[in-house]
């Protein structure tokens, strides 16, 4: 995969970035969330640099192939233009129907986003036809969107295909992060936490191949309680959990991979009990980590070089049960270990913590393509990047 910074922009006079614009948002459209933004700013600086036009692609939520004013960047593009200190110019859904990109170099902004990729049916299809439409107009093509890069789609796929293509800055950290995770020999520790042990069992399958311990937190650390004789009241627990849980714990045993589990927890009643004391408790809930828990972590990661943490710990949105996340992210944020944060809501219980994400090694801002590339799995946004 060539490097943005080594490229020589010579002859080149237009470049398309596809960013990841898919901010959380309140009823009256404010950005709740301005990090995705953020981390488009240094590739975007980059190429601006180069005295180049812009244009940016992005997806906004899950439009139907067609204009939604809810989906549409219509709504954000005053926002985008403040957070990122520039001047955007929008390329509405309608103009882009009618006259394509023809007048996008003529345009008087060196920047241009155009109207949510998701509202044009070729995108989901990765329709060659429709990339080109775009592509064409194109010297460079730039994928600064690592989090959308198990989806097969126009935008992420094909176009990097049409012409010469690189990825952004923080796409190319987010390999590096990964692959640190996976090939580094580093006595690596992962923290694993969230609801569903099948959304994350491939996941624990491969980290149970690197990392030399693997603490399970959260609701799905419930299904690994039960299985272990554990009583868990009334906790939210997965149907069917038990097979994948005996496959992890059988991989993990051949690869010299300690699982490790709460010791004590907090329930519904915000009461903290010891995991060998639950017998004694009635009509509960587990929903946060307590005092013991948090220091089998703090010894783990003094243990550590490299530490993951991907999934909350507890139900953060309730501020009763959102110590333990809270208190593990302290920990990170003060440890001599090179700390990855895998995406998803972890980033919300660091917010919450009132932690900056620059104490850390590397934050992704990727949920599914963080968790699916350390599985190993095939993405279709880096492969079209290899072959570019």
């Amino acid at each position: 995969m060539k490097s943005l910074s080594k490229f020589d922009f010579q002859n080149i006079k237009s470049v398309g970035i596809r960013v990841d614009f898919n901010v959380p948002i309140d009823e009256s459209f404010k950005v709740t969330d301005d990090t995705r933004l953020l981390r488009a700013i240094d590739t975007i600086k980059f190429i601006k640099e180069k005295k180049c036009k812009i244009l940016l692609i992005s997806h906004f939520g899950r439009p139907n192939d067609n204009f939604e004013i809810r989906y549409s960047f219509q709504n954000l593009i005053k926002q985008f233009s403040k957070i990122l200190n520039e001047n955007i110019n929008l390329i509405s859904y309608e103009n882009f129907l009618q006259k394509g990109l023809v007048k996008f170099q003529q345009f008087e902004e060196i920047i241009s986003l155009l109207d949510n990729i998701r509202f044009f049916k070729g995108e989901k299809t990765n329709d060659l036809s429709f990339s080109k439409s775009i592509t064409d107009h194109l010297d460079l093509y730039i994928n600064e969107a690592f989090s959308a890069s198990h989806r097969s789609h126009a935008s992420v796929n094909q176009m990097s295909k049409n012409i010469t293509s690189l990825p952004g800055f923080n796409f190319e950290k987010e390999i590096i992060a990964i692959n640190e995770i996976k090939n580094s020999s580093k006595k690596k520790l992962a923290i694993i936490g969230g609801s569903k042990v099948s959304t994350k069992i491939n996941t624990l399958l491969s980290l149970t191949k690197s990392c030399s311990n693997i603490f399970i937190g959260g609701a799905m650390a419930n299904n690994f309680l039960k299985f272990k004789d554990v009583p868990v009241g009334d906790s939210l627990l997965e149907e069917g959990s038990e097979k994948m849980i005996e496959e992890i714990y059988k991989l993990a045993k051949k690869s010299s991979c300690e699982i490790h589990l709460p010791l004590d927890i907090v329930t519904d009643k915000v009461e903290k009990y010891s995991i060998y004391k639950l017998s004694t408790a009635s009509n509960f809930k587990i929903l946060d980590l307590s005092d013991n828990s948090i220091n089998l972590l703090d010894n783990l990661i003094l243990k550590s070089e490299i530490v993951l943490w991907n999934g909350p710990m507890g139900m953060i949105e309730n501020e009763n049960f959102a110590h333990g996340s809270s208190k593990l992210a302290s920990l990170l944020a003060n440890c001599s270990s090179q700390v990855v944060i895998g995406g998803g809501d972890t980033l919300l219980a660091i917010n919450i913590a009132g932690i900056n994400f620059d104490q850390f090694h590397f934050v992704s801002t990727a949920g599914g393509a963080f968790l699916e590339a350390l599985e190993d799995k095939h993405l279709p946004g880096v492969e079209a990047l290899n072959l570019s």
